[in-house]
């Protein structure tokens, strides 16, 4: 566990979930942060002091023209997935909040759903075919379940419908906190289950 006293420090990762781009370098304020991201790929986390930060996004190696530009916002004392998300031609980066792991009994976890794939329909969400999430839509983040940890099986259907588009097995471990991402396009979907850095920082 990382106890941190920095109030105004925060730690963010890049995502590249974008299921028709190349490798990408992202830039942070001009600098070289996030390096040679391929589809599926997450970074390292790194701290960032509360702020606004430009990004610039580019094909690895690039350093002109950049296929997006954007402001984001970094508040003090959280844990930001940050997702480049969409189709190539219409990215665009998403800052995912994690949760903590601070009020988590021994043998239980918690997780949640982000739905990433453009062009997915919305989809309902089972665990061991039981309604854990309903018409769950593109960049839409579920709140957090919590639940024993063992492992179980994650299906995607199509919302209101028992089309299934994607099944996962998950194995979540005592007091650990978990996104699944769902990402690429059909009929090639992804199902990542990630292991969120907010189980390992607590601030104070």
């Amino acid at each position: 566990m990382l106890i941190r006293n920095d109030m105004n420090i925060s730690y963010v990762r890049a995502f590249n979930a974008s299921p028709d781009a190349p490798p990408l370098d992202i830039y942070i304020n001009g600098g070289l942060i996030f390096k040679n991201l391929s589809f599926r790929s997450f970074s390292e986390y790194v701290q960032f002091p509360m702020g606004e930060y430009k990004i610039e996004v580019f094909q690895v190696g690039q350093k002109e023209n950049p296929v997006l530009t954007q402001n984001i916002k970094v508040s003090q004392k959280e844990v930001i997935t940050m997702a480049v998300v969409g189709n190539f031609e219409d990215l665009q980066v998403i800052p995912y909040i994690e949760g903590n792991a601070d009020d988590l009994s021994e043998n239980e976890s918690r997780l949640r759903v982000i739905h990433l794939s453009p062009d997915a329909p919305n989809v309902d969400i089972l665990i061991d075919e039981s309604l854990a999430f309903n018409d769950v839509g593109f960049m839409d983040a579920t709140d957090y379940v919590q639940l024993p940890s063992e492992t179980y099986n994650l299906t995607a259907d199509i919302a209101d419908t028992n089309d299934i588009v994607l099944t996962l097995e998950l194995e979540l471990k005592s007091q650990k906190v978990y996104t699944v991402y769902i990402v690429g396009n059909p009929p090639n979907l992804y199902g990542i289950q990630s292991l969120d850095g907010s189980t390992f920082v607590r601030f104070k």
